[in-house]
């Protein structure tokens, strides 16, 4: 049925200000200190268009417009009380960086920016800067994107290749992976092959989207329950597997990449599983815990001894990725209509 009592963007307008939406927050209160994030600001764009929400659009199209440097890239952070933008430059940042530029690609992409007067030169930096990347998980969410386009770009090309040529550098038969860890966000990698076959008819991103998902699912449960890598340690091919924390974006991507699963394969088992996943919210995890609030508002993470009770900016979208992939399977009971189902 479809539900007139859920605004599934509550949250997020809850969070978001005339300047974009806020990184963190104590409980359910904004944490202005830690400011405003681009990656955070991307999502938060497929997000809002999806729902055809123009007020919350202009504001995230706003940020990234602003956050404009003279070299043509972005600023990756804004705080209101310093009054400026700054970045980081150690190497994790740097990683963190081209994630925030991939998903900002993807964001312009999919929401029909790219082209347009005020981003298309940004979408131009961003692009070159993209061939020099080392992240795996920006080449991904940088592919999701780029698949809009009718024919595959040089870019699209590029990354494909790179992550094709990682998958088959690490890969043994009982590690069918990208690298030799897994960390966070995993799902983005095979989520980001489906996408690849659906658009492209790809063979070699079919094989291994089906590999990677098949991998993923197997490794990331404790007794049929789903239970994604935790944060305090992740899981090194060969040694164990860390249960927490466990964030909210990774049982989303999840969801996501399963329903790409389903698009592709029309296999039964990757409906059952992205039921399961997105269960996970609702307390079919390790702690029985529920990781929604009654009105639509997703805890930051589950630790060994609970619920992490703030709820910030980046586990409100990431559920709503995976509400929005849930309602296309039909695995929802109370839907709300989307006017833009296939920016995600």
């Amino acid at each position: 049925m479809e539900s007139e009592s859920i605004d599934p963007l509550k949250r997020i307008k809850q969070l978001t200000s005339p300047l974009g939406i806020y990184q963190h927050t104590k409980y359910d209160r904004i944490d202005p200190v830690h400011g405003f994030a681009l990656e955070d600001q991307a999502r938060a764009l497929l997000v809002a268009h999806t729902f055809n929400n123009q007020e919350l659009c202009g504001i995230y199209l706003d940020f990234i417009a602003k956050a404009k440097r003279k070299d043509g890239l972005l600023h990756q952070f804004y705080y209101e009380k310093k009054g400026g933008h700054e970045d980081n430059s150690s190497s994790e940042k740097t990683i963190s960086a081209q994630e925030a530029y991939a998903m900002t690609l993807w964001a312009l992409y999919k929401t029909g920016n790219y082209k347009k007067e005020d981003f298309a030169p940004i979408v131009k930096s961003i692009s070159e800067n993209a061939l020099t990347w080392n992240s795996p998980r920006a080449m991904s969410e940088a592919l999701i994107g780029l698949t809009v386009e009718e024919k595959a770009s040089p870019l699209e090309k590029t990354l494909f290749e790179k992550l094709v040529d990682l998958f088959e550098k690490n890969a043994t038969k009982d590690w069918p992976w990208f690298e030799n860890i897994l960390t966070y966000a995993n799902a983005i990698f095979p989520w980001a092959m489906w996408e690849v076959f659906l658009k492209r008819k790809d063979k070699k991103a079919f094989e291994i989207a089906q590999r990677t998902t098949d991998f993923l699912l197997e490794t990331s449960k404790v007794n049929n329950i789903p239970a994604p890598i935790g944060c305090n340690g992740w899981y090194p091919k060969g040694g164990e597997k860390a249960l927490y924390d466990q964030q909210p974006i990774d049982p989303a991507y999840m969801v996501c990449c399963l329903e790409k699963a389903y698009k592709a394969t029309k296999d039964p088992k990757y409906l059952k599983e992205a039921a399961m996943w997105w269960s996970w919210f609702f307390g079919n995890n390790l702690k029985k815990a529920c990781m929604v609030t009654e009105d639509f508002a997703c805890y930051d993470g589950l630790t060994s001894y609970g619920v992490n009770l703030n709820r910030g900016a980046e586990s409100n979208i990431c559920f709503l990725f995976a509400y929005i992939s849930a309602i296309k399977l039909d695995i929802v009971e109370e839907k709300v209509s989307q006017s833009n189902p296939e920016t995600l």
